[in-house]
C-alpha cells in the first residue's frame, strides 16, 4: 500500500501536536512556571496541613499522597477528620518536621519519586529553598509553591488555581474560587462603602493562655486581614516580625475597642483558650471566659463592654480563611456585619466544597 509522505507528517505532526496539548503548565504564587507532560498524580506535600486544600479538590484527598510533613499529626483535631475515611494516614511516610529547607529530608521524597512537591511558602521561602530545588530539580522532580499563611486573603485563589492545575482538578478548584472571592468581596466592598467610619482598634492575642501576656501578630497573616478590613491591629504597631511579645501596660494604654483572643485543642494542658472541630460551645465558653481572668485582659474596656471573642487559631492557615474575615469584619462592625453570617457560609462549605467536614466550635462570643 503506498502512503504518501504528506499524510505521514501530517500524521507525525498530530501526534507531536496531542503531545503538546497533553502538556500542563502551573503558575506558582512565587511567579515560577512549572511545566509537566500530564497532570501529577502521587504528589508530597512538605506541609501536611496541606490537605485541607487538597480536600477542596476531591473527595478522596489522601489519596493524591505518597508522603507529607509531619505538622498535621501535631494537630489531632484537624489530623481526625481526615483519619476517619482515610485510616491509611497513620503509615504515610513523614518527609519533614518543621520549618525552613532543613527540616525536609531530600533523600526520602526523591526515593518516592513524586510526580511533583508541594512547598509552602511560608515554611520554606524560595530564596532559602534554593539548594532543596536544586537537588529535587535534578532529580527530575517538579517543585510548586503555594501558601495559606503568609498573605492569605491574597495568596488563597493563586495556591488554590496552582493546585487545581497540577492535579488536573482545575473545575473543582475554580467553582470554589468563585465562591471564595464572592464572599471575599461581599466583605471588602462593604467595608470600601463605610471608610469614613471610624477605624475600630483590636487586640489580638494569639494562642492565649499559653504563656503571660501577650503574643499577638505583628505585620504578618492576621494583619493583612485587620489592614483590609480598615481596623488597627495594635501589635502591629510596635511588632515589625510576624510576631511577638507586646508590653502588658502598652495594651493597657492602647485599650483597644475588640479583643480576639485565638486558640485550639493545643491550649487544653495549659488552662488556655480551647477551640476546634473536636470542640463544643460550653468548653469553648468556658475557656474564653477563664483567660479573661487574668489581671491584664479583665481590665479591658473590649471585656467590660462585651466585645470579646475567641477563634480557632489554625483557621487563618487554610483556604477556610474566609470565615476568619467574615467573622472578624462582624467583630470589629456589628451594626454594619449585622447580616453576614460565617456559621452559614462554613455551612456551605461543608455541604458542596469540602470533602470532610469541619464541625465543632470555631469561634466564640463573650456573652454578657
Amino acid at each position: 500500500m503506498h502512503v504518501s509522505k504528506r499524510w505521514l507528517a501530517g500524521l507525525a505532526l498530530g501526534v507531536c501536536s496531542l503531545s503538546a496539548q497533553a502538556d500542563i503548565t502551573v503558575h506558582d504564587i512565587e511567579g515560577r512556571d512549572i511545566t509537566l507532560e500530564k497532570p501529577a498524580e502521587h504528589i508530597v506535600l512538605a506541609e501536611g496541613r496541606q490537605l485541607i486544600a487538597l480536600s477542596l479538590l476531591d473527595k478522596d484527598p489522601a489519596n493524591w499522597l505518597l508522603g507529607w510533613g509531619s505538622d498535621m499529626k501535631r494537630s489531632p483535631e484537624l489530623y481526625e477528620i481526615y483519619h476517619q475515611r482515610a485510616p491509611q494516614l497513620d503509615a504515610l511516610p513523614i518527609v519533614g518536621d518543621g520549618p525552613g529547607p532543613g527540616g525536609i529530608s531530600v533523600e526520602k521524597i526523591i526515593s518516592m519519586n513524586p510526580d511533583a512537591v508541594v512547598l509552602s511558602r511560608s515554611q520554606v521561602p524560595a530564596s532559602q529553598g534554593q539548594e532543596l530545588m536544586h537537588q529535587l530539580d535534578a532529580a527530575g522532580i517538579p517543585v510548586v509553591f503555594i501558601d495559606f499563611a503568609t498573605d492569605p486573603l491574597d495568596d488563597t485563589v493563586p495556591s488554590l488555581r496552582a493546585l487545581g492545575t497540577l492535579l488536573g482538578r482545575e473545575d473543582q478548584a475554580e467553582r470554589f474560587i468563585s465562591f471564595y472571592e464572592q464572599k471575599r468581596q461581599a466583605v471588602l466592598d462593604r467595608i470600601e462603602e463605610g471608610s469614613n467610619t471610624t477605624r475600630p482598634t483590636v487586640m489580638i492575642e494569639a494562642h492565649a493562655g499559653m504563656n503571660e501576656c501577650c503574643n499577638s501578630p505583628g505585620q504578618g497573616s492576621f494583619d493583612h486581614f485587620a489592614r483590609r478590613l480598615n481596623v488597627d491591629n495594635i501589635g502591629a504597631d510596635v511588632l515589625k516580625g510576624k510576631s511577638g511579645r507586646i508590653d502588658p501596660e502598652y495594651v493597657l494604654t492602647r485599650d483597644p475597642d475588640v479583643y480576639i483572643a485565638t486558640g485550639g485543642g493545643y491550649l487544653r494542658r495549659v488552662n488556655g483558650l480551647v477551640l476546634g472541630p473536636d470542640v463544643d460551645g460550653a468548653e469553648a465558653l468556658g475557656s474564653l471566659k477563664r483567660i479573661l481572668e487574668r489581671p491584664l485582659i479583665g481590665h479591658l474596656s473590649a471585656v467590660e463592654n462585651g466585645r470579646v471573642h475567641g477563634l480557632y487559631h489554625h483557621l487563618i492557615n487554610t483556604p477556610l480563611n474566609i470565615l476568619v474575615l467574615e467573622q472578624m469584619a462582624k467583630w470589629a462592625y456589628p451594626d454594619e456585619f449585622q447580616d453576614i453570617d460565617a456559621h452559614q457560609t462554613l455551612d456551605e462549605i461543608n455541604e458542596h466544597y469540602i470533602s470532610d467536614p469541619f464541625k465543632g466550635t470555631l469561634w466564640v462570643d463573650l456573652k454578657k
